[in-house]
């Protein structure tokens, strides 16, 4: 008897300041209003609470026609909310949600990403997705919480120079990392969802799995939407790629260089008009034709990978007769591309000849300090491959090319510039994308 009274004060009452019309408290009294307490919720209707000394009452913001139900609005509420606090949920309710709550306190850099949130005005963690868009700030928090510790340094210089954070600004790297792992934040709790096997027997039941199925539902139209807008990036970088310009990030500009940019509310006409923009600059520094790689192949054709050394087969059989970290593969690749005006990204690289990483900065001790480590790390390495390499591939590894001083330009730019992508391919037989 207890918990069914309790059940019908929580689903009915009312604040005692919607009855005396005055600002209430924390700790105000609920009160019953009964006849009234029996309308039912509907999102979006107009109802104005009218009160005086004597009399409480609904005024309907709409004409209610004969034999039709009168109807309150409880407020903005998801459908968790008429869940847990009246027992019932709307079907196809506009204002359903699903709560994420991002974390990043285990974060090395968790106070300066914090801080640079707060210049970028966005002070909570707390997000609610709905099936027409995401909330305004979580992309804005998802591109500072894929930060590297370069774009870290950079945003916070920017800041000390008493400029706002350009979290739009940090180019195609940032924009996919940060719809990446949204991805896979909304995949796991999808997978996660028991699966209802038969129809519940008690209305409660019923509620609960209408519910579910609109939390799923809300879930798999925002991945459906994130992997549009994740195949219009990678089709926008294959445009630029394939016209020799990239989407840098703001800070790698200098030398009067020109940085493309993602606009930060993307859509398919922004990447259209970027392209279109870049292309009469293109025709001054490119004459190769264009053409345009599809997105399915922006793994393959666009990174720089192992897969990559394939362009460069004098590169390749040499480094098949050595052991060396893949890591380091990379950073040799890079340059060699650097070097070799033939390979496809030779243009990208030329273009973040000027970048320098933190522990390059020697203006700055502090920061000279706190890479000390890596930057010995770094030098051991290249005392351990060269002149070894050059002395039995010249022609693969001179020695001007490789030097101390760009083998740790080199390291900054795939330690800076590295981007995981989730391997997908098309699956021939029923045209789903495939993890």
């Amino acid at each position: 008897n207890y918990v069914w009274a309790a059940a019908v004060v929580s689903s009915r009452a009312f604040t005692e300041s919607l009855v005396s019309g005055t600002a209430g408290s924390d700790g105000e009294t609920s009160v019953l209003l009964p006849l009234l307490d029996m309308m039912n919720h509907r999102p979006l209707t107009r109802v104005s609470w009218i009160t005086n000394d004597a009399t409480i009452g609904f005024q309907a913001g709409a004409v209610i026609e004969a034999q039709s139900e009168m109807v309150n609005n409880y407020g903005a509420k998801s459908n968790e909310e008429l869940l847990l606090g009246y027992g019932f949920c709307i079907p196809g309710n506009p204002l359903s949600c699903y709560h994420i709550k991002l974390n990043y306190s285990r974060d090395p850099q968790a106070a300066d990403k914090q801080m640079i949130l707060e210049q970028a005005h966005i002070a909570s963690c707390d997000h609610y997705i709905r099936a027409d868009g995401l909330p305004r700030d979580l992309l804005p928090m998802l591109r500072v919480m894929v930060m590297t510790e370069t774009d870290v340094y950079y945003v916070k210089q920017a800041m000390a120079r008493g400029e706002e954070p350009k979290l739009g600004q940090l180019g195609l790297r940032i924009e996919l990392r940060a719809r990446f792992l949204l991805a896979f934040l909304l995949r796991k709790k999808l997978d996660a969802l028991p699966q209802i096997e038969c129809v519940p027997s008690t209305e409660n039941g019923r509620q609960a799995v209408l519910y579910r199925k609109e939390i799923e539902s809300i879930l798999r139209s925002t991945l459906s939407d994130l992997d549009k807008s994740e195949s219009r990036l990678l089709a926008c970088a294959s445009k630029l790629f394939a016209d020799d310009l990239h989407s840098l990030p703001r800070y790698v500009c200098d030398n009067g260089q020109q940085v493309d940019t993602i606009d930060e509310q993307l859509n398919t006409s922004a990447e259209d008009r970027l392209v279109a923009e870049s292309s009469d600059d293109q025709q001054s520094r490119s004459k190769k034709p264009r053409t345009v790689l599809p997105a399915q192949q922006f793994v393959d054709d666009v990174l720089v990978t192992e897969e990559s050394f394939a362009h460069d087969a004098d590169f390749l059989a040499a480094v098949e007769q050595v052991d060396i970290d893949e890591d380091v593969l990379l950073v040799l690749f890079i340059l060699r591309i650097r070097m070799c005006s033939a390979l496809p990204w030779h243009t990208a690289v030329q273009r973040l000849e000027s970048f320098k990483h933190p522990m390059l900065v020697y203006d700055d001790p502090d920061t000279a300090e706190a890479y000390g480590e890596m930057m010995m790390e770094m030098g051991e390495v290249h005392d351990s491959l060269f002149p070894l390499l050059t002395e039995h591939f010249p022609d693969v590894f001179p020695p001007e090319n490789f030097t101390p001083e760009l083998f740790l330009w080199a390291a900054g730019v795939t330690e800076s510039f590295r981007l995981e992508v989730p391997a997908r391919c098309v699956d021939a037989a029923d045209g789903c994308d495939v993890e």
